[in-house]
């Protein structure tokens, strides 16, 4: 892992304008007299203005109201934190226009993650190699952990094959689709048990998309767990106690699971901290297993995962870290 020694400046945050965790840190931030510069990606061409000159490699970020920031030279760290597409120009209605302005702005924006010249949380192109699922499996069991036994297939016949690997115990998940929206309603999709008569009924469509099934873990209990630079914070999740929650927790409401923080297996925690390492990621949040036998079981990393709703049901002071971190 990259470490870079305390600097001066300005903390850059490029987020969204709906983001309660940067709003903490914030906070934060204010409370100590660190000055932030915050770039809220969905209001890009209403509200900013760009440059970058070959001269100085300098980037300037400037907003309507008077503010500025001079990448990197101003830079104490930067936090690429939820930003999402960036609202378009008004009044220009060409898709073909809208797909090269959307796409040279997203090339700008990726300038400043070319540089290692200031400490990132994370880096994007970092962010985007450690977020592949496959790969985690692999480096987890380098690492000496437990992983679910995972196959990628586009192959009815090895689908079917690979649940009969598994005693017909298949987790069906997304690789990476999160969600969709048909008409005015979104659905979200969660991982899900197949049980075997259904996936014998459905296994002709796997042809039709790379898909994922996962050896379904039995589970006594769930462990998120967050790094942010040298601190962890473990929680707890007792999902198998609430209905709705045993195969995906997130199915639930969060605040009716119970949840608490607890120490880290010291092994698994140097096991994922070398994973961390390996990724150049100073943030990072990992779902694990506990099984009835008390193995500890990888599921993966989210190299950019939430963590206000774990603070505002434990208590842990995860906002206050965060502050720790972006201020070096």
């Amino acid at each position: 892992m990259t470490h870079h020694a305390p600097r001066a400046g300005s903390v850059l945050i490029i987020t969204e304008k709906f983001d309660p965790q940067a709003d903490q840190a914030i906070r934060g931030l204010n409370g100590r007299g660190i000055p932030f510069f915050r770039l809220n990606t969905d209001d890009l061409h209403d509200e900013y203005r760009l440059s970058a000159a070959s001269a100085d490699g300098a980037m300037l970020f400037a907003d309507k109201w008077g503010r500025s920031h001079r990448f990197p030279d101003e830079t104490r760290s930067m936090w690429h934190r939820k930003p999402v597409p960036p609202a378009l120009p008004a009044g220009l209605t060409d898709a073909e226009g809208l797909r090269i302005v959307r796409d040279e702005t997203l090339e700008y924006l990726s300038y400043p993650a070319a540089t290692g010249a200031v400490p990132w949380i994370n880096n994007p192109f970092e962010n985007d190699r450690a977020r592949r699922k496959l790969p985690q499996l692999r480096l987890a069991q380098a690492l000496g952990l437990r992983v679910p036994r995972t196959l990628i297939t586009n192959e009815p016949e090895r689908a079917l094959a690979f649940q009969q690997e598994v005693d017909g115990r298949v987790l069906c998940k997304t690789m990476r689709a999160d969600g969709f929206r048909r008409n005015d309603d979104s659905f979200f999709l969660f991982s899900r048990k197949v049980d075997p008569e259904s996936f014998a009924r459905h296994a002709a469509q796997v042809a039709q998309c790379p898909t994922l099934p996962q050896e379904y873990v039995a589970k006594d209990h769930e462990l998120s767990i967050t790094f942010m630079g040298e601190r962890v914070f473990c929680c707890r999740i007792d999902s198998q106690a609430v209905a709705g929650a045993g195969t995906d927790w997130r199915q639930a409401d969060p605040f009716s699971i119970p949840l608490r923080i607890v120490d880290l297996d010291p092994a698994v925690e140097a096991a994922l901290r070398r994973m961390l390492a390996y990724y150049d990621l100073r943030y990072g949040a990992i779902d694990m297993i506990a099984t009835p036998a008390g193995e500890y079981v990888f599921l993966e990393l989210n190299p950019n995962g939430q963590f206000l709703w774990i603070e505002l049901i434990t208590g842990a002071p995860m906002a206050e870290a965060m502050t720790d971190l972006l201020a070096g």
